[in-house]
């Protein structure tokens, strides 16, 4: 009874395998953030990445079950990628605020590396959830070295000014 509620496009263990990936990327992404004091913490960066991850798992059971021979129904992935990238895209936008120090032309913008992050963290759990692991492994160091090594060469050009 309980088998027909498992999913037909993956094995348990390739389910749990890309779960748990998804998991272990947005903690570690999500702990720079924590560590920087920034306001999204790594639940919301796990959150991320492993519903991402579940969504691209979704769209291939779908298509597996998906009738090849009814032209009424159609599903189409790249349209589920962009909802879903657009829809943490907003969740990315409310982590970047604009401050105003009171003069005008004083006006700061903090939160763009971790909005650009939230967003880049949905992206790696759709790589992840598709399977596509060696795109996702190169996409998590580039976007891993970039919030914590850049940041500590932006320190060191802007000093105290310098916000990510």
């Amino acid at each position: 009874m309980f088998s027909e509620y498992l999913p037909q496009a993956f094995s348990l263990t390739d389910l749990a395998i890309r779960i748990g990936a998804a998991a272990l990327a947005g903690l570690i992404l999500g702990l720079d953030r924590d560590i920087k004091g920034k306001p999204v913490d790594f639940r919301a960066y796990m959150i991320i990445c492993i519903a991402s991850a579940m969504m691209a798992m979704i769209t291939q059971e779908l298509l597996m079950h998906l009738p090849e021979n009814n032209e009424n129904l159609t599903l189409d992935p790249y349209r589920i990628i962009e909802g879903v990238l657009v829809g943490i895209g907003f969740l990315g936008a409310g982590a970047i605020i604009k401050r105003n120090e009171g003069q005008k032309g004083n006006e700061e913008v903090i939160g763009t590396a971790t909005g650009a992050s939230i967003w880049a963290t949905g992206g790696l759990g759709l790589a992840i959830g598709f399977g596509m692991y060696v795109l996702a492994g190169i996409a998590f160091l580039g976007i891993f070295l970039t919030l914590r090594l850049f940041s500590h060469l932006m320190e060191k050009i802007f000093g105290n000014d310098f916000h990510d």
